[in-house]
C-alpha cells in the first residue's frame, strides 16, 4: 500500500498500449535529466522492438493516472535506478510475479520491494 501522497510522485513514461488496455509486461527504473519523471518506462506485453522504436508511441502521465492503469507500479515506485522487470502472467491472465533482468531469476514482490529503494 502506498504510504504517502501520490501527488509527490513523479511521472512516468507509458507505452500507449497500457494506456488502451494491454498489461504491463516490462518496467525499467532509469535516472532521468528532468526531474518532472520518476524514472520509469512502462511497456506492454504486446510492444516489440519497432513498436518502442517510435516515441510516438509514448506518453507521460501522473502517478494517480498511473494507478488507474496499474496500482502496482505505486508500490514498486520507490525502487532503485536500474530495476529492470519483466511481468509474469498465469494462463489466465493473471499477474502472478516478476522476473528481474539482474538477477536473472523469477522473484516476488517482497524480493522488488527490499532489494534496494531509493
Amino acid at each position: 500500500m502506498v504510504s504517502e501522497n501520490i501527488e509527490t510522485y513523479k511521472d512516468f513514461i507509458v507505452s500507449k498500449n497500457v494506456m488502451n488496455g494491454q498489461p504491463v509486461g516490462y518496467t525499467l527504473r532509469e535516472k532521468q535529466d528532468d526531474d518532472t519523471l520518476s524514472g520509469w518506462i512502462v511497456l506492454s506485453v504486446k510492444d516489440d522492438e519497432t513498436y518502442v522504436k517510435d516515441p510516438n508511441n509514448f506518453t507521460t502521465i501522473d502517478a494517480q493516472t498511473m494507478a488507474n492503469y496499474q496500482p502496482l507500479l505505486l508500490e514498486i515506485y520507490h525502487s532503485a535506478y536500474g530495476t529492470e522487470l519483466n511481468w509474469l502472467y498465469d494462463e489466465q491472465g493473471v499477474f502472478s510475479g516478476f522476473f528481474d533482468i539482474a538477477s536473472n531469476q523469477e522473484v516476488s514482490l517482497a524480493h522488488v520491494l527490499t532489494r534496494g529503494m531509493l
